[in-house]
């Protein structure tokens, strides 16, 4: 499903109204039927302001107060304009809503605003038809005001497409805006609705089928899209009677450091988890001891250190020439190398030289900070998994600037360096070379612990060493890993997770991943669907 800014979904608004010839007021229509049946469908009460502004978000509204009124609600109806200030589907709405016995209160400046004080008093439910996804600018004077009564009336309140106040085409608030506990928006989630801090004023979100052909918005729009469960289904191959250990791929993980053995030992053995059918590090001898009473299934090698505890450029052609003759599928390399200048030499040149699949993560990723270009001469996929402060010493932006938009900084990275980006944060991206950019919203903020990133390291790398194409194992890697986030959250509690509880749980992901792939699950409507629901139907 694709996730979107203002712009992009008005110009497939335009397009369906203009060459499809579906006319405005029946996608208007169809979108009023969605709010109102989340209201009967979720939310407690019987009596509703629907409080309007003058546009189409405020003709939505109208609409919207009568179904409510057809489905048996008390409905009252605020317009923050003049009637006749209205145009095209909102005033057709008015006039409609006009003939019906529904209370209809003008109250269009400040003097008035007691009258709508009383109002949201006497009812239970609010509807936010104010400002819908075209507001670029924060709301201020009369309209700051009326959001702030909403905000403290303490009743219910239900945002018609987004809270007024918010911008739908960033994360960040740009001033005061409604804060709801559901949110109704149509056709596509926007981006307000999935980053924070904006998706936290939106509640639960649910979408609405509005009736736009489905091949509209892919002949126009960005690539951008939210990574669901449809995505990454069926992208295991499949296990055959006659399969051995090295048709499921020999990933070799290449890391660790003094005080750092436990990074590169989470990731191979997640490999394993992963449904990968061999696991090696490739380890400084003077801290194999301590790999091969860490893993029992994992293999290791050692390669002579001279008692460093760590890889400098000394090590590069024993490593190389370890993984050229090993029968290896792919590579994951970087967790806790640390961060010795001769280590990150090491680490560049390895880089540069490994011709297996690879992922490049934690210190890999610092090491290739001073020569990022390295990647242009790769010709063997690359996934590089970066979180927010690694992704900006790469990448020379700040991480304000990442953060800002993430989803454009990292598919731009991507791009201009032919590699997959997975930019790990709370929303995590995957971005491909091609130019495709996929939003993660599941997992939780328990997996904001150290060393949940070695094990996505070592889910993605087992992906990779599987045969899987790069851009398949980056999302369905992200998508496994936090599942598996979110079936150890609920048995343990986000406080208490740690990253070897997403390995432990990585078994369940996959078996609820293989169930769902042998009997999909339909949502509960297909006209009027949940965010969660339509991102992973396999459950969490």
């Amino acid at each position: 499903m694709k996730l979107l800014k203002a712009k992009e979904m008005a110009q497939i608004d335009r397009e369906t109204i203009e060459t499809v010839g579906i006319p405005g007021i029946v996608l208007m229509e169809n979108a009023s039927r969605g709010v109102a049946e989340v209201i009967y469908r979720h939310v407690k009460g019987n009596s509703v302001l629907v409080v309007c502004g003058r546009g189409n978000n405020g003709g939505d509204g109208l609409a919207a107060a009568r179904h409510l009124y057809n489905l048996g609600y008390e409905v009252e109806v605020v317009i923050t304009a003049q009637p006749e200030s209205l145009k095209g589907d909102a005033k057709k709405n008015y006039e409609i809503l006009s003939k019906l016995p529904i209370p209809v209160h003008v109250i269009d400046r400040e003097e008035r605003l007691i009258e709508l004080y009383e109002l949201l008093k006497e009812n239970e439910i609010v509807v936010d038809a104010l400002f819908g996804t075209g507001l670029s600018k924060p709301l201020e004077g009369f309209y700051a005001d009326v959001v702030d009564l909403i905000n403290r009336s303490n009743r219910t309140v239900v945002s018609v497409d987004i809270p007024s106040g918010l911008s739908a085409d960033t994360g960040k608030e740009i001033g005061k805006h409604v804060v709801a506990d559901y949110t109704v928006t149509f056709a596509f989630p926007k981006i307000a609705h999935v980053f924070p801090p904006a998706c936290e004023s939106c509640g639960k979100v649910f979408v609405v089928d509005i009736s736009i052909p489905e091949d509209v918005p892919f002949l126009i729009g960005p690539e951008r899209y939210l990574l669901t469960a449809d995505e990454v289904l069926f992208t295991f191959p499949p296990r055959e009677i006659m399969a051995h250990k090295y048709t499921f791929g020999h990933v070799a993980v290449i890391g660790g450091s003094t005080g750092k053995t436990g990074a590169p030992s989470m990731a191979a053995e997640a490999v394993l988890r992963t449904g990968g059918g061999l696991s090696t590090v490739i380890v400084p001898s003077s801290l194999n001891a301590i790999f091969e009473t860490k893993l029992t299934e994992v293999m290791s090698i050692p390669v002579k250190d001279d008692g460093k505890g760590y890889f400098g450029i000394e090590e590069l052609d024993t490593v190389l020439e370890t993984v050229e003759k090993g029968k290896f599928s792919a590579v994951v390399f970087g967790m806790g190398l640390g961060n010795n200048p001769d280590t990150y030499e090491f680490a560049r040149e390895f880089i540069k030289q490994c011709n297996l699949p690879m992922v490049i993560d934690a210190d890999g990723i610092n090491a290739l900070s001073e020569s990022p270009e390295i990647l242009k001469i790769k010709e063997t996929p690359v996934v590089i998994t970066p979180h927010v402060g690694e992704f900006s010493r790469l990448s020379g932006k700040t991480k304000e600037e990442i953060l800002s938009a993430p989803y454009d900084t990292a598919a731009e990275f991507a791009e201009h360096f032919g590699v997959t980006v997975v930019l790990k944060s709370g929303r995590t991206v995957v971005a491909t070379k091609s130019g495709k950019v996929y939003v993660n919203v599941i997992g939780n903020p328990g997996m904001a612990t150290a060393g949940t990133g070695d094990v996505l390291a070592g889910v993605v790398g087992a992906l990779l060493g599987m045969g899987i194409e790069e851009e398949d194992a980056a999302k369905f890697g992200v998508f496994l890993h936090s599942l598996a986030g979110d079936i150890a959250a609920k048995k343990l509690s986000q406080e208490a997770l740690k990253a070897c509880d997403l390995i432990e749980n990585l078994p369940e992901a996959i078996k609820r991943v293989k169930e769902a792939e042998k009997n999909p699950v339909k949502t509960v409507s297909p006209f009027v669907t949940e965010l969660r629901e339509i991102v992973s139907c396999i459950g969490s």
